[in-house]
């Protein structure tokens, strides 16, 4: 049913106990339900502070706040996100024509936030530089011109970019791998928790326990079969 290639790494981490493997399974399972709402929580906190340092920025430079949408852009924001950006604003376009006929806004014309809405947790974080180094040298000019601004709670040095990256980085593939049903078997949960809570706080310190309203991460995670 679970497919054999899938099952197998459950089935050998549970020590090749069948039930045992089962539950590791179902535990996996409401490990990754637990860790989707609150990598939600965390990747639009982020996203909505590092689009407002951005639409400041993006004003003082092209005279716009929109810099999703097409030609208002600044030219550096636009080099980094000119493939992500055009994807986004064709997902909207969709996701405009497949509203409700009676919807108020089916096939009207796209706005910023209708393309903001359709960047991925990567793209951002392809923006803090750590994730694609080709990227790195344009990531330093845009973190000292303006996206140190969305997190005022730490120093503005490039070492706080890196910093930042590097958790981003860490929670993207750990979002990736929620989002495509893979075993979560060898996740430093504690690690990935702290990554989050720490780039919230990087934001404003309410955030972190916020987006912990609620939150099962650390009860599940005592709660594994291996454990017991």
């Amino acid at each position: 049913m679970l497919g054999a290639a899938r099952f197998e790494t459950y089935y050998l981490a549970a020590g090749e106990d069948l039930e045992k493997a089962v539950d590791l399974y179902r535990w996996n399972t409401r490990m990754a339900g637990a860790l989707h709402s609150h990598l939600s929580y965390f990747e639009v906190l982020m996203r909505n502070a590092m689009n407002l340092a951005l639409q400041d920025w993006n004003e003082t430079i092209t005279g716009s706040r929109n810099w999703c949408l097409e030609h208002q852009s600044a030219d550096l924001l636009y080099s980094m996100l000119k493939r992500p950006m055009m994807q986004a604003r064709r997902h909207a376009m969709k996701e405009s024509r497949r509203r409700h006929r009676l919807h108020p806004r089916k096939n009207h014309p796209l706005t910023h936030d209708d393309v903001v809405a359709q960047l991925t947790l990567g793209n951002w974080s392809n923006l803090l530089g750590e994730a694609l180094p080709d990227l790195r040298p344009k990531a330093k000019v845009l973190w000292a011109d303006c996206l140190h601004n969305a997190f005022p709670n730490i120093d503005h040095h490039d070492e706080s970019r890196v910093d930042l990256g590097r958790r981003v980085e860490r929670l993207t593939r750990l979002r990736n791998r929620v989002s495509h049903q893979e075993n979560l078997l060898g996740t430093n949960f504690r690690g990935r928790l702290n990554d989050t809570l720490s780039v919230l706080k990087a934001i404003d310190n309410s955030y972190p326990q916020w987006a912990l309203v609620g939150s099962q991460v650390r009860q599940i995670a005592r709660e594994d079969p291996r454990k017991h």
